[in-house]
């Protein structure tokens, strides 16, 4: 009995003490962020610089719903939405957005890759998170006007500029 009890109690050790390392890649390109506002008739503009910054953010997490590690995350990331059980790689890249930004005093980064690597242990996990992407700093904002988009639907489109396909 007493071999049997020092057999599963190696066995529970083994399991809780291992860890499994994954790394991804992602590339979250996108186009120019648009500005989150309550009036939709304002549109941002961004001074973009080609030179590429990078950053990175560490998040440490206790039975899946203890998070630490980061000072900041990135409001606009669109990242980090709300659900009982948020993701810990979601809080790892907006915290590493946030810390990227901070440390070149831009706004957002534009074109941005994320390469996650998460160490996850039964009850702790480890989530290292790198960013790289182009910084932007907001200069202003243009006022949006209602272009009517003509055909079998016709549509309106709020537009700072005159949409080409209407020119």
């Amino acid at each position: 009995m007493k071999k049997i009890f020092i057999l599963v109690a190696m066995a529970v050790a083994a399991v809780v003490m291992t860890g499994c390392t994954t790394t991804t890649t992602s590339d979250g390109a996108s186009l120019m962020p648009t500005p989150k506002s309550t009036h939709p008739g304002y549109e941002a503009q961004y001074d973009l610089k080609a030179q590429r910054v990078s950053g990175k953010a560490t998040i440490h997490v206790l039975f899946g719903l203890i998070a630490w590690g980061a000072d900041g995350f990135a409001d606009n990331s669109e990242l980090s939405t709300f659900s009982f059980l948020p993701s810990s790689s979601n809080f790892a890249k907006s915290a590493a957005v946030y810390n990227t930004c901070q440390a070149n005093k831009v706004d957002t980064l534009v074109g941005t890759r994320y390469r996650v690597t998460t160490t996850d242990y039964v009850v702790y996990k480890n989530v290292k998170c790198e960013v790289a992407g182009f910084p932007a700093t907001m200069v202003g904002a243009k006022l949006k006007k209602a272009y009517v988009v003509p055909g079998g639907n016709p549509a309106i489109l709020w537009s700072a500029e005159k949409p080409t396909v209407l020119k």
